[in-house]
Formats: C-alpha cells, sequence, structure tokens
C-alpha cells in the first residue's frame, strides 16, 4: 500500500522558503527524497509551504525517518512551524482518470 507523507510548514522569512525548498529538491535528487516516488511542493503564501510525497510502501518510507528528521533539525532556525501528517494513499490518478504512476495497483485508480 503506497504512503503519503504531508508537511505543513511555516518559514520564518520568505528567504528561509527558499533556502528550504532548494533543499527539498536537492533530497529528492540524492538524498533522504530519493527513494520517493515522488514528492511535491506547493508555496502557500510568501513564508508557508505544503510538501507531499508518497512512498511505494510503508517500510520505503519508514527506512528514511532517520535522516529526515535530521535534516529538519539541521534547519530548525528557518522553521517557525510545522505539522507533519502520514497515511495510505486511498486515490492516485491523473485527470481524466488515467494512472498517475502505473505501478500502483488498479483499486486506486
Amino acid at each position: 500500500m503506497p504512503i503519503a507523507r504531508i508537511i505543513m510548514g511555516e518559514q520564518n522569512t520568505p528567504e528561509a522558503q527558499e533556502q528550504l525548498l532548494e533543499g527539498h529538491r536537492e533530497a529528492c535528487r540524492n538524498g533522504f527524497l530519493a527513494t520517493s516516488d515522488f514528492s511535491i511542493a506547493v508555496k502557500i503564501g510568501d513564508t508557508s509551504f505544503m510538501i507531499i510525497t508518497v512512498y511505494e510502501t510503508a517500510e520505503i518510507a519508514e527506512a528514511n525517518k532517520d535522516a529526515r528528521t535530521k535534516w529538519i533539525a539541521e534547519r530548525a532556525d528557518l522553521i517557525r512551524d510545522d505539522f507533519y501528517y502520514e497515511g495510505d494513499v486511498a486515490t492516485l490518478i491523473k485527470g481524466g482518470g488515467g494512472a498517475l504512476v502505473s505501478k500502483y495497483p488498479e483499486k486506486l485508480i
């Protein structure tokens, strides 16, 4: 079952937000998020964002929790507040009804 992690974050400044977003991009390319199937960062305001990351299995998601915790701790001075949610993915489709990622079960489409 695919797992989604959702982070709602408030940053101290717009510059802090950009620094965190660049760090997110790097973590997707070469860091702890490289094992995810995809990760989307959405700027909600000048100092807030939401990140949704999907993993193929709970085991893959669980394997990077320590690295995620360390990554956040190293950037604590940039973060005003964050909320973290995790749950099973119930729907994973593109507009028009096609599969977003083909390796997931048909029941998510």
